[in-house]
């Protein structure tokens, strides 16, 4: 039986899912999944995670309520825990860099890997020099694990800025026993509705959201489905004709997800998203921007459409909004797509098989 560490300190939003999702798929195939995390403010309560994770999953929360003090616990604590894994896979990149420090010296890296969700240097709000310092360290510290990302332009940006020596492609997604069955039909006695599915924050460009429905509030209602900080809201969001929802529970999204015509999700960075991955999968057309990750989970033209500029963003918003029967096909389209590239079945296995894979070829090949 592989004993597989699981490492965390974003256990919130799409990693918290991806956590869940791996080590349940992994649980299913005859693993033993240990997941160790550091909570952030939307983290659910210990209750709320146990009822959500598959109870062969063991769940180690490190919080000592100080953000400094909690790096080190994690620090101590993935020493500790490591002693009785097989593999230490390790989720965003803070976490990243502490557990890989942390096993220096004491795991070989063909046992550690490593998820960004999403590389730190991609930040936009970020200074340049901070940038080019965290893609210094992710450098460096490749050498020290095996990249393990979910989508092909992450692993260009990543061959191309970091020259890992050991990079691997990994599916994530969402239940095939999830996806719609059959595609959407325009209702005509309703005003369309465009979506956004995330946290109000600078990485997901609100103010383009924004933009869009100060462009397009006569044709559609707009809604973000989520919430951020008040001073967020109210900067990027405030003067724009937007309902924000707040917090939803996972049946709560997949309901007002149902109720979407449009998702228009103009992010500035992304690793992998499964909020669009899941609206692609219950079949709603998606307008998206053209960075990693969200050029790898819409077809362009067939499930929705890759566009660089806020003014682009609009322009194929309105199309769809003008074209009920665009949007029937490529709801259709979306279903096709989340069949054939976005689902997660084989995550326990396909996992499993990769530390496999690379623990042996490490052997075969010393480093």
């Amino acid at each position: 039986m592989t004993r597989v560490l699981h490492v965390t300190e974003a256990m919130g939003s799409g990693v918290l899912s991806l956590a869940d999702s791996i080590s349940r798929r992994q649980t299913e195939a005859g693993a033993e999944a240990v997941v160790l995390f550091v909570p952030r403010p939307e983290t659910p309560t210990d209750d709320a995670l146990r009822q959500r994770f598959h109870p062969g999953v063991r769940l180690i929360r490190v919080s000592t309520g100080r953000r400094r003090s909690d790096l080190l616990a994690l620090f101590r604590a993935v020493r500790r825990a490591a002693r009785e894994a097989d593999v230490v896979h390790v989720h965003s990149s803070i976490a990243g860099a502490v557990a890989r420090v942390a096993l220096w010296g004491r795991l070989p890296a063909s046992r550690v890997f490593y998820s960004p969700h999403g590389f730190a240097f991609l930040r936009l709000d970020l200074p340049r020099a901070a940038r080019l310092g965290i893609q210094l360290i992710e450098s460096v510290l490749a050498r020290r694990s095996t990249l393990v990302l979910t989508s092909p332009s992450e692993r260009s940006v990543a061959e191309e800025r970091l020259s890992p020596p050991r990079v691997r492609l990994l599916q994530t997604g969402v239940a095939a026993g999830t996806i719609a069955l059959a595609p959407r039909s325009a209702e005509p006695r309703r005003r369309p509705v465009v979506g956004m599915i995330g946290r109000v924050t600078h990485q997901k460009a609100p103010w383009r959201f924004a933009a869009a429905a100060r462009a397009l509030q006569d044709r559609a209602d707009f809604v973000w489905i989520g919430a951020g900080a008040a001073a967020d809201e109210a900067r990027w969001l405030g003067s724009a004709p937007v309902r924000v929802t707040g917090w939803v529970s996972a049946d709560e999204l997949v309901a007002l997800i149902d109720r979407i015509d449009v998702l228009l999700f103009p992010s500035l960075w992304e690793g992998m998203s499964l909020s669009l991955i899941q609206a692609q999968a219950q079949g709603i057309p998606a307008v998206v921007s053209d960075v990693v990750g969200n050029r790898d989970s819409v077809d362009d033209g067939v499930s929705g459409f890759v566009r660089g500029t806020t003014d682009e963003l609009i322009a194929a918003t309105e199309r769809l909004l003008d074209d009920p029967e665009l949007r029937r096909r490529m709801s259709s389209g979306a279903l096709e797509w989340a069949r054939r590239a976005l689902t997660d079945d084989r995550l326990g296995t396909d996992s499993l098989a990769m530390y496999a894979d690379a623990t042996a070829q490490t052997v075969r090949r010393p480093s």
